[in-house]
């Protein structure tokens, strides 16, 4: 079996469908390896488009493959891939390199900087492990443990192949497809350990489960929901970690962000005696800006990275994967007897829940939406018309900025993702992102909501969604710049080119673009999507001048102290 054979066999045994990339002299080969392959390859515009796009699939397939040229390529993916690696996304990149005779022969290669390593120096930083398969007695083994470390840690791989090394046959038979999951084997002492926080939690009045995004990445949603409802204990997200479960769910609170989010999820979540944050690391978008406060004592932490912490106790062997573990095989004898029958069974709320003007929410279905007759659209009432109109299915994505600040209150179902940039918080993510989630789920259209100034830094991939005919819904929010920034430190540098985004949309191929500047036009654009969708359309939609969302003016509040220059200084 040649290396190219086996990094292909590997790949589909592990549910790889298709890849993305950008090709280049030095993977050229690969690429035709690949387009004879039963992969489909998916050609971004750009390479950084590729690496979002490779993030997305992974967070909904659990691997996504992202293939590009040695160099100026491969270093385009440095931050999709670090933001993969902070938000623990298991994208695998693969790099064509010069040949190993002609880098023997020649030091000065086109796209090579100082030594043969210091591109893969570079993605040692933001993977979990990395490899040159220039051997064919090793490169097997190197390539089942760079995807193995993937699997373990959900985080990226770095593989790198010499492109005169593709066919070298591997002398030994291989298995490749990935070992059966092991049973976890969990020793007595930390079972009792695990056991003593159950009872710890059952012990308190107000007890709370705080989860984020490690939750998802480790496929511990189904394990969470049952001991959940057995427990009747209520539940808030991170914003990292927003549908964990469906969040029309009798025990789902929303989403928890400090200071920023929501006054009803924060007052519940701190008023909690027995706080269980679960696989939630504190970082401050999460947190609000380290805005979370909790009494003293009131909090068990438990995330992948250190285990479990209370106080001055610290436990690393009970990590999410053990505790839950632990949780669900326990007995539900001592479990909260008062909770809510309701609660306890996991039955769906009633009654209505849609947003309202402050942002909040009031429990269950969302409003029906009633457009207003030649007003102009702020902010939350865009959110109002989205959240009326997704369908339960719905793959949304948010852009960093007041996209993904006002999508934190859409109330979205079990069945619905909510993909961002959250702690990375790189802008141009959701819009290349939408072609990953369309190629990991392509039944589904996916959502994109994405600032003015944002688009324009990934613009060119709306030509991939047109080139592939994917029925996105690109929803711009054109605020005339940077209106994340504006309230912090205001200044021409947060302006942006005013861009015809209607045309620039019709120019690279949608089905379908228009300016929207009133409810009416918007509501009558969000129902024209619901119906056939034969391929991406694009609304781009007028912000009231100086409005933005709830949460963004309690963030910006807390920024602009950090950011606003000292008198004097």
């Amino acid at each position: 079996m040649q290396i190219v054979e086996a990094l292909i066999e590997a790949l589909w045994q592990r549910g790889v469908r298709r890849v993305y990339g950008v090709p280049g002299d030095y993977v050229l080969g690969l690429f035709a390896r690949l387009e004879a392959s039963p992969l489909e390859v998916i050609c971004t515009a750009g390479e950084e488009g590729a690496g979002f796009a490779a993030d997305a699939h992974a967070r909904l397939n659990g691997l996504g493959v992202v293939v590009v040229t040695y160099g100026v390529g491969a270093l385009k993916l440095l931050n999709p891939v670090a933001g993969a690696y902070a938000e623990r996304s298991p994208v695998l990149v693969i790099s064509g390199a010069p040949g190993v005779r002609e880098s023997d022969s020649h030091a000065l290669l086109h796209h090579r900087i100082r030594a043969d390593d210091t591109q893969r120096r570079f993605f040692q930083e933001v993977t979990a492990a990395t490899a040159v398969l220039e051997s064919a007695r090793t490169a097997g083994a190197e390539l089942l443990q760079v995807l193995a470390a993937m699997q373990r840690d959900s985080r990226p791989g770095y593989l790198e192949i010499p492109r005169d090394c593709l066919e070298r046959e591997i002398p030994w038979p291989l298995t490749l497809a990935p070992p059966a999951p092991a049973p976890l084997v969990i020793p007595e002492s930390v079972r009792q350990q695990g056991e003593r926080w159950l009872a710890w939690l059952r012990g308190h009045r107000r007890p709370l489960v705080l989860a984020g995004v490690e939750v998802a990445r480790f496929a511990l949603q189904e394990t969470l929901r049952q001991v959940l409802e057995r427990e009747g204990w209520p539940l808030a997200t991170s914003l990292s970690g927003k549908t964990l479960l469906s969040e029309r769910h009798p025990l789902v609170l929303g989403v928890y962000e400090g200071a920023m989010g929501r006054p009803d999820v924060r007052a519940q979540v701190e008023a909690s005696d027995g706080l269980l944050v679960l696989g939630m690391p504190l970082n401050d978008l999460d947190t609000g800006l380290f805005t979370m406060q909790v009494a003293p004592g009131a909090a068990l932490v438990v995330d992948m990275e250190q285990g479990l912490r209370w106080g001055e106790e610290r436990d690393e062997n009970l990590d999410p994967l053990t505790l839950l573990g632990i949780w669900a095989a326990a007995g539900a004898e001592e479990a909260t007897a008062s909770a809510p029958l309701a609660l306890q069974q996991g039955q769906p709320k009633e009654q209505e829940q849609g947003l309202d003007g402050n942002g909040s929410r009031d429990g269950g279905l969302p409003a029906p939406f009633q457009p207003g007759a030649d007003l102009s659209i702020r902010v939350t009432r865009l959110m109002e018309a989205i959240n009326a109109s997704l369908p339960p299915e719905a793959i949304v994505l948010a852009d960093p900025g007041d996209a993904l600040f006002a999508a934190a209150d859409l109330c979205l179902q079990e069945a619905s993702h909510f993909l961002s940039s959250t702690y990375w918080a790189s802008l141009g993510f959701a819009l290349p992102g939408a072609v990953g989630a369309w190629g990991a789920c392509p039944e589904r259209g996916p959502v994109v909501l994405i600032g003015d100034g944002a688009l324009l830094m990934c613009a060119s991939e709306l030509a991939t969604l047109a080139r592939y005919a994917i029925p996105a819904l690109v929803i711009v929010l054109d605020n005339s710049g940077y209106g994340t920034e504006r309230p912090m430190l205001d200044g021409p540098f947060n302006d942006v080119a005013a861009v015809d985004h209607s045309s620039l949309a019709t120019s690279m191929g949608l089905v379908h673009s228009e300016r929207i500047s009133t409810e009416e036009a918007l509501w009558a654009a969000l129902q024209r999507w619901q119906g056939v969708r034969p391929g991406p359309v694009l609304l781009s939609v007028e912000i009231r001048a100086g409005d933005c969302s709830p949460a963004l003016q309690r963030l910006t509040e807390a920024l602009a102290e950090r950011v606003r220059p000292r008198s004097g200084t």
